[in-house]
This record gives C-alpha cells, sequence and structure tokens, in this order.
C-alpha cells in the first residue's frame, strides 16, 4: 500500500499518520533529525512537509510553515539558485542534484547551506521534491579562513627577493616564485605542474642536492645549507648559486615534498674577482714601487763608471788604427758599455726619477708615427699591417715621447711574437660612456701562456733568449700607462693570437701643457 504526505499540514496532526504505526515513526523520526529536510511540489514550491531542523535554519516558527511557499522561505537569492540546480532534476535528467547556495534571512545572521534535492514519485501525477539541507556556515568560514591564509602565504612567498621553488616527491615543481621567475626566465605556466626541477640543475647536480638532502653532512638529515651549484636559465646561461633546502613533512611525518631557497651568487662571484684584481694591482705596484726605488738607486750608482768607460773606449778608439786587431774588441767594448747605458736610462725611466712634460697627444699619430720609425726595420718585411684607426679621435693628454716607446714596445713584441710572419692589427676608437681613447694591438701569434700571464709586467721578466731581452719592455710601458692615469690590459682571445689594450681618459677642454705630476 502507498503512503503519501497529501493532505498533511506541516505543524498539524494526520489521522492517517496516527492510524499507521510505520508512517508515525517516519515522521518522528524526521521531526527528530539535527538535518533540515523539507518536502515541497516543484510546480508551485508549497511545503508539504518540513521538519524542525528546517524551520530553525530558516528561522520560521514549525506551525507557520504550512503551506509557505519554499522559495519566499529561502530567500531571492538562494531561491534563484535553486530554481536553477532543480532544472536538471524536473527534466528527467538525474535522479539527485546537490547544490550550495547562501541563506539570508532578515533578522538572522547569513548562513551557508549545503543542499541535496530528490524526486520523490509517489503518485505519478503530483510528484514531490525532498531537500535535505546541511549547515555548512562554519566549514564554509574555516575554508574562507583557510584560503586567505593561503593567499597570504602565496603573496609572502611570490613578492620574496630569494627565489623558491617548491616541489612534491617526485621533483614536480608546485610553486615558482616571482624571484626564481626572474632568475631562470620562465614564465610559471611554463614550469608549475610542467617542470622538474632536475630540469633546471646543471648535468646531475639534481640528483646530487637531493642525495645531501636525505644526508648528514650539510645540516642534517632533511635540510641543506648553503650549497653552491649551478642552475641552468631558459636561455641556457649557467647561474652560480647559493642553495638551502628543506623536506615538507605532513601531520604523520611523512616527506611530501621539498622547498628551495636560492641566492644568485653572480654579483658575489664578480665583485670577488674584483677585489682580487685590485689587491693584485697593489701587490704590483707595491712591487713596482720597491724595485723602482732599487733601480734608481742602482742606476745613478752605475751610471758614474760607465760613462768613464765608454769616454776612454772612445778616446782609445780614436788613436787606435784601423789595422790594429784590438781595434774591434775596443769597438765592442764601445758598443756593450752603450747598451747598458741604454739599460741604466730605462731604469731610470721606470724608476721616474727623469722629469717629463705633457702636452695634448694625438694617439692615431703617435701610433703612425711609431709604424714609421720601424717599418724599414728587416723584421717587418714579411708582416701585414692592418689600420683600423678611428677619425677623428679626441685628443689626451700625455708625454708623446713616452706614448710612443708604448706603442714601440707592444709593437716589437707582436712581431716577436709572431717569429716574423703574420697579421699585426692596430685599433682605435673613442669609448664615449667612459670617456675613454683606446688603442688595441692584436697580433696572430701563439698566444701567451696562461700560466705565465699574470708576470709579463714584471721588471727583467722575458721569455726572449738571453741577450735579446732586457725584461724590461713591458715593465716600463706597464709604469708610464699607470703615470698617464691609464690602463694596460692584455687578453688571449680562443682562437690564438694575443691583444694589448692601452687605454687613456680624454683630454679635458681646458688642458695644456703642464710637467707631470709624481
Amino acid at each position: 500500500m502507498k503512503r503519501s504526505f497529501e493532505g498533511t499540514a506541516v505543524g498539524a496532526p494526520d489521522t492517517r499518520a496516527s492510524a499507521d504505526p510505520s508512517l508515525k515513526l517516519l515522521t518522528a523520526m524526521l521531526d527528530g533529525a539535527e538535518q533540515a529536510v523539507v518536502a515541497f511540489r516543484p510546480a508551485n514550491g508549497k511545503i508539504v512537509y518540513a521538519n524542525g531542523a528546517f524551520a530553525s535554519l530558516t528561522g520560521i516558527a514549525h506551525d507557520q510553515l504550512t503551506a509557505k511557499d519554499l522559495f519566499f522561505c529561502l530567500g531571492k537569492a538562494a531561491a534563484q539558485e535553486v530554481r536553477i540546480a532543480l532544472q536538471p532534476l524536473l527534466s528527467g535528467e538525474v535522479d539527485r542534484v546537490p547544490t550550495g547556495f547562501d541563506l539570508e534571512i532578515p533578522l538572522h545572521p547569513p548562513r551557508c547551506v549545503d543542499a541535496s534535492f530528490t524526486m520523490v514519485r509517489l503518485t505519478p501525477r503530483r510528484p514531490l521534491v525532498c531537500a535535505y539541507l546541511w549547515d555548512a556556515t562554519e566549514r564554509s568560514d574555516r575554508d574562507r579562513r583557510t584560503k586567505g591564509r593561503l593567499r597570504f602565504l602565496e603573496g609572502v612567498i611570490d613578492g620574496s627577493l630569494l627565489s623558491i621553488i617548491v616541489s612534491d616527491l617526485r621533483g614536480k615543481i608546485l610553486i615558482f616564485n616571482k624571484g626564481a621567475r626572474n632568475l631562470l626566465g620562465y614564465d610559471q605556466r611554463e614550469v608549475v605542474g610542467q617542470k622538474y626541477t632536475h630540469e633546471l640543475y646543471e648535468a646531475n647536480a639534481g640528483q646530487e642536492v637531493m642525495a645531501l638532502l636525505k644526508g648528514s653532512t650539510h645540516g642534517g638529515p632533511g635540510n641543506l645549507d648553503r650549497f653552491q651549484t649551478i642552475l641552468i636559465g631558459k636561455s641556457r646561461a649557467r647561474i652560480p648559486v647559493w642553495l638551502t633546502a628543506h623536506m615538507l613533512y605532513d601531520e604523520q611525518g611523512k616527506e611530501t615534498g621539498t622547498v628551495a631557497y636560492i641566492q644568485d651568487v653572480r654579483e658575489v662571484i664578480e665583485m670577488e674577482r674584483r677585489l682580487e684584481e685590485v689587491q693584485m694591482q697593489l701587490i704590483h705596484a707595491d712591487k713596482m714601487a720597491s724595485l723602482g726605488k732599487l733601480a734608481a738607486g742602482v742606476a745613478h750608482e752605475i751610471n758614474n763608471p760607465l760613462g768613464g768607460i765608454l769616454l776612454f773606449g772612445g778616446l782609445l778608439l780614436e788613436d787606435t788604427d784601423f789595422a790594429d786587431p784590438r781595434r774591434e774588441d775596443l769597438d765592442r767594448i764601445v758598443q756593450e758599455a752603450r747598451r747598458c747605458k741604454e739599460i741604466v736610462n730605462s731604469l731610470l725611466d721606470f724608476a721616474h726619477q727623469r722629469k717629463r712634460y705633457h702636452e695634448p697627444v694625438d694617439l692615431n699619430q703617435a701610433v703612425e708615427q711609431c709604424l714609421q720609425l720601424l717599418g724599414s726595420k728587416a723584421i717587418f718585411y714579411n708582416i701585414e699591417v692592418k689600420r683600423e684607426l678611428c677619425d677623428p679621435l679626441p685628443l689626451i693628454t700625455g708625454n708623446p715621447s713616452q706614448i710612443k716607446q708604448v706603442f714601440t714596445n707592444v709593437v716589437l713584441n707582436a712581431v716577436d711574437a709572431m717569429d716574423g710572419e703574420g697579421v699585426l692589427t692596430i685599433r682605435s676608437e673613442h669609448d664615449e660612456a667612459a670617456h675613454e681613447v683606446l688603442v688595441s694591438f692584436m697580433d696572430t701569434g701563439p698566444g701567451i701562456d696562461p700560466r705565465i700571464r699574470g708576470r709579463i709586467f714584471e721588471p727583467f721578466f722575458t721569455t726572449k733568449e738571453q741577450g735579446k731581452g732586457t725584461g724590461l719592455g713591458l715593465s716600463l710601458s706597464y709604469n708610464i700607462i699607470r703615470m698617464h692615469r691609464g690602463d694596460i690590459r692584455v687578453r688571449c682571445p680562443s682562437g690564438g693570437g694575443t691583444c694589448f689594450l692601452v687605454a687613456f681618459q680624454e683630454a679635458e677642454e681646458d688642458s695644456g701643457p703642464g710637467e707631470e705630476a709624481d
């Protein structure tokens, strides 16, 4: 026998219900349930049954729900959402519709409701819709607070200057903050959920990091403190970084993923390199100053006896007949004494003992005069000289003879390095941003051994055979350029050859002739 709510008024006793023990039991169970239950006609929304929990949820007295419109009880906003949710159920597409909505009742605090609607066909012509509703306000507030905290933490992570990468246990990237995007050049959509952390490391560094993270040598199990490694950016650039990483655990202490904090150390490395370079320059300058004082003292002591040797050697040579076999020996004595005199003069220049006067100098003209002087030498016969001179070129302030001496030393070294055959390219240019005038000398020789590259400006250091060089050419050139407040640099390209670059500050407009400053 079918039972129906037909004719049952909400809140009023029903004689058939009281006559049927099973229906009475069912009504008592629904009335005492904590879950809100309501049955209504889908055509007009008329409530045919509602329990006490529904009355409490809507704020309407239980005995006043009789024949009420369900949609009126829910309020305008919630009613609209329920009507839309019921459409698949009323069309017969589905048997049950879950939904959720905000319930706003006048003079009552707003509530968040989860609901499930089911079609009940007790009679073919007059179906009912049975609705089960749960007050989900607490859970919704908790979820809202949780989402707020998550958004807050995401903002903190994304705004960090450090690069932060969070991944699961398989290494799939879950969080890739702004710092990481700026460092590696990837867009978030290219990485999150798409890439694994080991793809960002050079070679097998990713596996090494995970092994160290699970070991105890760098901060203990689950921790990795300040480990230096190499990351590969989107452009395939190698990026040295400091890496600090930690394992992530759930409430049961089970590993769930890793978080890595990454610091770009390229600027630190470059700063350390510059500091080391400056330190070496200071050591070199101190060494040059000490050697300069020593050289000046030795040169002055040697100059007097050398003058006597040259004087009396020259007199003996004039009084000796050309047929005398001793004349050749006397001539050799005078030549060697003159060579010693030249070395002493170089020592005095190195020690900065002789005053020089500065004036405006055209470096292009100095290059041309240097080449005119050397061009007639036999060692230049198989040398091709390429001039790439910038015209016009700003003037610099300096001593023309000393600058030509530097250019001559560099050119002769280049020709010697090419063993008399090759190409020498001389280029001048103006660096407007740095206010520098640059002259570079590039040869096609074998280059300079990296093991001795740091010593080429040391006094008396030479790679030439004994008797072919004094080791003062480049050291003297270095000292002259420093006195001109310039710089001389050397590099050896990977393809071979050597390039010496001489840099001077361009002359100021009101500069004129003057004595060199000590």
